[in-house]
């Protein structure tokens, strides 16, 4: 199971795509660190709103970065999805051959990629949607309880066993949803309620184990990038004012450009985990 998180190092075009991407941060924090500059020599003179210093630093270091490297995953997960399988064997024939994934990296164009992130933070909204009708529906059924029955259905078994079993089902189907959002690139692919169950019901164990990794390993490279953030608050003084600290703003963009570096391998690791929860032929 070390493959999903080496495989990108044995592909010949990755120190191209990885500089790439690095690229991209540079491109929008060159911008930002310009802006910050010009609002600490000038903010005496004219009338610059830190509000909008902020919202120009959030934009430019992490929504438009975060767009591109979001397109990147999409375009990745649909190319892992449709991958070739190509045969290795030693140049002496042992009688020894072995099968490995021939996958093609996406085409390196911006503007392609911040459409697809775009894209796909509408599909994740739109997969949101049975979420919140199952939590209103509950809230609904709730409250006629309560007003006709005289007791909240939470306290009926039948009915937590029922929620309970709703909510575990959409959890469940959640990498599916997102494998068809990333093998059609359609924003509503993450309803194709069918497929989602026919590729965890024919390929259950992978599917379990590629889900339960891909969870671990976010929820650690989450504490890892908020374990990074928070040295920013070690210092005394810097939550009151970070913009008129130096060095509260300096240990912020490096924390930024680390995090940012940690999300690029993230990017590899989760496309192949969804890419490979089912086998190439269902791309």
């Amino acid at each position: 199971m070390i493959e999903p998180f080496i495989w990108m190092l044995k592909h010949k075009d990755f120190k191209k795509h990885f500089g790439y991407l690095l690229g991209i941060l540079l491109k929008f924090f060159i911008p930002a660190i310009i802006l910050t500059v010009l609002f600490f020599v000038f903010h005496n003179n004219f009338s610059f709103d830190i509000q909008f210093l902020f919202l120009a630093l959030i934009i430019l270091l992490y929504i438009a970065p975060f767009l591109c490297l979001q397109g990147y995953l999409w375009e990745l997960a649909g190319n892992i999805i449709s991958r070739d399988w190509d045969i290795e064997a030693n140049s002496v024939y042992n009688g020894k051959i072995k099968q490995v994934y021939k996958i093609e990296l996406p085409e390196l164009r911006t503007f392609k990629l911040v459409w697809r992130g775009i894209a796909s933070v509408v599909a994740n909204i739109l997969m949101s949607v049975p979420l919140l009708l199952l939590v209103l529906s509950s809230s609904i059924l709730n409250i006629i309880g309560c007003t006709y029955f005289g007791t909240a259905m939470y306290e009926n078994p039948s009915y937590i066993i029922a929620m309970f079993g709703a909510f575990f089902i959409y959890w469940f189907l959640v990498p599916a949803f997102l494998w068809n959002y990333a093998n059609r690139d359609s924003v509503v692919a993450v309803w194709n309620l069918r497929k989602a169950i026919y590729i965890s019901g024919n390929y259950t164990g992978k599917y379990i184990l590629n889900g339960t990794v891909f969870c671990f390993f976010n929820s650690f490279f989450s504490a890892v990038t908020s374990a990074i953030f928070s040295l920013i608050f070690i210092f005394p003084g810097i939550t009151h004012d970070i913009m008129n600290n130096y060095l509260a703003f300096g240990i912020l963009v490096l924390s930024s450009i680390l995090v940012y570096l940690i999300y690029i391998y993230c990017v590899y690791v989760d496309a192949y985990l969804l890419g490979t929860i089912a086998p190439p032929h269902e791309g």
